[in-house]
């Protein structure tokens, strides 16, 4: 699978873009999402609201800590998470494309 992440200060719209992405990348390219949150799945429960991919193809992680942390530190959650959506995006595809991933970190607080 072929991953960026998205970083930035809480509020800078890195949510906003991954909904752009995915609602624009969607038809031509098999897509996932993971979402770094500290103590809510609030991210991923967005874009599942508002439709940028079905639930089966976004993963929220609950870092406990901060975000950036599990991003930059362990990694651990990430990567597994990336590759439970790796699986299940190949085995739902029908042609052998590569999947995008998009792996947001997260707010670094609650709300």
């Amino acid at each position: 699978a072929f991953t960026v992440g998205i970083g930035g200060p809480v509020g800078s719209g890195k949510t906003a873009l991954v909904l752009s992405l995915t609602k624009r990348l969607r038809d031509s390219v098999p897509m996932g999402v993971v979402t770094n949150d500290i103590f809510t799945q609030e991210d991923a429960e967005f874009l599942v609201r508002n439709e940028a991919l079905g639930r089966d193809r976004i993963e929220a992680v609950e870092t406990g800590g901060c975000p950036h942390a599990a991003i930059r530190e362990d990694v651990t959650a990430n990567l597994s998470a990336l590759e439970r959506l790796t699986r299940t995006i190949r085995r739902s595809e029908e042609d052998d494309d590569e999947p995008l991933l998009l792996c947001e970190s997260g707010r670094g607080g609650r709300g």
